[in-house]
């Protein structure tokens, strides 16, 4: 084949300009930025095939790098469909990590050196050295944030002070993770991300290693580049030079993953790195109706550090985006159920957090409808809050069982020490009511003598109560409340617990008895765990997280819980978290591009503190709101109550269970830069920084930590 003409007609191929433009365009840099529903994969396999065909490079000499495993074998597949099976395995489809490790055991032929191990699971390392450093084991959603933010660290390139700076956890991160160096270190092992940082390393020191590997891979190729982290595009810039061949596809307005090192400014500083380089566009979606695409198109320009692009569309103008008010999550749910059983559409119900789908499946599972959930994670039925609700009923029931005691005493707000446990243990007989105990021995503290009175009755009553009524009791009447807050702020995201609750009070209204819901939610746990398809059936709905769509496309689409402090999150409408902000924006970008024909947001009035649905379904229906200076953002639209509060020394706090006190003001004017506080669990402290209600706080033993006074002070656990 002679030339792009020649190549085109033979393989029968449709390209518009746009996308004729980036296959033919193969000697340089190129960063091609493509819409949603714009056929990137089809670009990059036919820009693949051109090389071969016309331009009659050796497959050999083509490396094509993807964000994952799946993503590479998908790419391998469209082009073995397309140009046919012994083409495609003459050519390299791989992640960068199975690249970077290539480039480590080439090191070791040619050099005669044996570099460390690979570290295959992580998980037991970091656990291990938890119990060693803390005394205490990790729960399993703790663990996958700490291994989380570990590699974070590692795809990032951060330096210690800025491993420092980063937002506080419960513990001290920076002690596990100096922990957890060493330990490999002292192993002679790394890690996943370690090979990404080893490569690159031995790339640097080496210049006939990085000659090889730029002979020997002339033409690269890099998709979903807007997932791709700081350390990867380090790679990728020390093969490719100032003037070797890259092509890179990707798409700014949906980089998500900034949690796990995303980096899109590289695709923004694209002409900083590689000069003589081009930027390209594909802005025709083929996936979305006309009215989708504009109102998103109109929608991702919310953000300014953005390229500027234009998608449109050759589809009808369709159906109008809906806003769908019910007043309880519970008729979100049932709503949906009655939306499939109705159709026979594709149809993606969308969510923030993987367990918004726990209360649907619940639902599915009893209607015998086939589904499908993509990466769910089952981690929810291991959270602390399950597990304290599961033994508060257990002692309801057995209220002589001293070792059930010892596992919520402490979470029920009677101020018992640790010296009353212990000698309850040794004063407790057969077959005695703990609190009788209790209360013959704290005669001489009649407000101890009350509560405990109170708590023994409130638990009479909550081992007769229906589930849904008892989480309440447990929250409100045993006190747990006042621990939930005490670990909020302590650093547990408060979103996060209130979205628990909120999940096992749908499921409790749905059984009259505790020992039921526990079967049932045991019972969600082994179906969540079983596999990803459920039923024997095709699958009519689809379950996903906004992360875990990308790339997907439907019918109809539901989008749920998109309410004020969950999207965008409590977090990124806070001040100075501008870049955040900008990830919420695109994730929801996301989510509403995946819709074909149909979007529909379910707002359930009850499923929120504010009661208010997210800022973004207004932005997207109704309209961005006015720019101010000339940015749109947080400061441009209506704000998260809790992002308003900050910089006033007179802050409104609100208790999450929604029974707490609404709207006490807490007077912060005593509170300043140098104040000595004392903290319930952290002991003495002087605050180094105060922005509004938030402190930035020197404890004696744990280091800085990040709090909200308001809420810290508010329920007694800072004095």
């Amino acid at each position: 084949m002679k030339n792009y003409e020649d190549f085109k007609q033979h393989y029968k191929l449709n390209l518009n300009e746009q996308q004729a433009m980036a296959v033919a365009r193969t000697k340089g840099q190129t960063l091609l930025l493509a819409v949603p529903g714009s056929g990137k994969t089809t670009v990059i396999i036919c820009r693949i095939a051109y090389l071969l065909m016309v331009e009659k490079i050796d497959p050999g000499e083509i490396l094509t790098l993807t964000f994952s495993r799946m993503g590479a074998r998908d790419l391998k597949q469209r082009y073995q469909k397309l140009f046919g099976a012994a083409q495609a395995e003459a050519l390299q489809f791989s992640t960068i990590h199975s690249f970077s490790l290539s480039v480590i055991r080439y090191y070791e032929r040619c050099f005669h050196r044996r570099v460390y191990g690979v570290l295959g699971n992580v998980t037991p390392v970091v656990r291990d050295l938890y119990r060693k450093i803390f005394d205490s084991f990790p729960g399993e959603i703790e663990l996958r944030e700490i291994i989380q933010q570990i590699g974070y660290c590692k795809n990032m390139l951060l330096t210690v002070k800025e491993i420092e700076k980063l937002p506080a956890m419960e513990i001290d991160f920076m002690k596990l993770y100096k922990a957890y160096e060493a330990y490999k270190l002292e192993q002679s092992l790394m890690d996943f991300d370690d090979i990404l940082k080893y490569a690159w390393g031995l790339l640097r020191k080496y210049p006939e290693l990085l000659l090889f590997f730029r002979e020997k891979y002339p033409y690269i190729h890099l998709d979903e580049a807007q997932d791709t982290s700081r350390i990867q595009f380090e790679l990728l810039e020390l093969l490719t030079g100032k003037t070797g061949n890259l092509f890179m596809v990707g798409d700014e307005d949906q980089s998500i993953y900034g949690f796990r090192g995303a980096f899109p400014q590289s695709l923004l500083s694209f002409k900083e790195t590689w000069a003589q380089g081009e930027v390209l566009l594909m802005e025709t979606n083929y996936r979305s109706t006309r009215y989708i695409v504009d109102k998103t198109n109109a929608f991702i320009k919310l953000n300014s550090e953005r390229y500027t692009k234009e998608m449109k569309t050759p589809n009808a103008n369709g159906l109008p985006i809906v806003r769908e008010w019910v007043k309880s999550n519970e008729a979100q749910y049932h709503l949906i159920i009655e939306a499939i059983k109705r159709e026979g559409k594709e149809i993606a119900v969308l969510y923030r957090n993987n367990e918004s789908a726990i209360p649907l499946v619940d639902l599915l599972e009893r209607e015998e409808i086939a589904y499908q959930i993509k990466e769910h994670s089952p981690l929810f039925f291991t959270h602390f809050t399950i597990k304290d609700i599961q033994s508060f009923y257990q002692f309801a029931c057995d209220p002589m069982n001293y070792e059930l005691f010892t596992q919520i005493c402490f979470k029920m707000d009677a101020a018992i020490s640790r010296e009353s446990v212990n000698q309850l243990g040794k004063n407790l007989g057969l077959n005695q009511n703990i609190f009788d105990v209790l209360i013959k021995t704290s005669g001489e503290r009649p407000w101890q003598v009350k509560r405990f009175k109170e708590l023994k009755e409130a638990f009479r009553r909550l081992e007769k109560a229906t589930p849904q009524k008892g989480i309440q009791m447990i929250l409100d009447d045993l006190g747990y409340t006042s621990y939930l807050n005490f670990r909020i702020s302590s650093g547990q995201s408060e979103e996060n617990i209130e979205q628990k609750l909120a999940v096992l009070k749908t499921l409790g209204s749905r059984v009259d008895n505790f020992p039921d819901f526990f079967d049932n939610l045991n019972n969600l746990e082994q179906r969540l765990r079983e596999t990803q398809i459920q039923g024997s059936k095709k699958p009519r709905v689809t379950l996903s997280t906004l992360h875990s769509s990308k790339g997907l496309e439907f019918e109809k689409v539901f989008m749920i819980d998109a309410i004020e402090g969950q999207l965008p999150s409590v977090v990124s409408t806070s001040p100075g978290n501008e870049k955040l902000y900008a990830e919420e924006v695109r994730l929801f970008y996301v989510g509403a591009t995946r819709a074909k024909k149909e979007l529909i947001f379910i707002c359930a009035q009850s499923s929120a503190k504010t009661g208010k649905p997210s800022q973004f379904i207004s932005y997207l229906i109704d309209g961005l709101p006015r720019k101010k200076n000339g940015k749109a953002g947080p400061g441009s639209g209506p704000i998260n109550k809790k992002a308003q509060s900050f910089g006033n020394p007179m802050t409104k706090w609100r208790d999450f269970t929604g029974s707490g006190p609404d709207n006490q003001e807490i007077d912060l004017s005593g509170y300043n830069k140098g104040t000595v506080i004392h903290h319930q669990r952290f002991g003495a402290g002087e605050i180094l920084e105060l922005d509004g209600a938030i402190a930035s706080i020197q404890f004696e033993k744990t280091g800085v930590k990040k709090m909200n006074l308001a809420v810290c002070i508010g329920n007694g656990v800072i004095k």
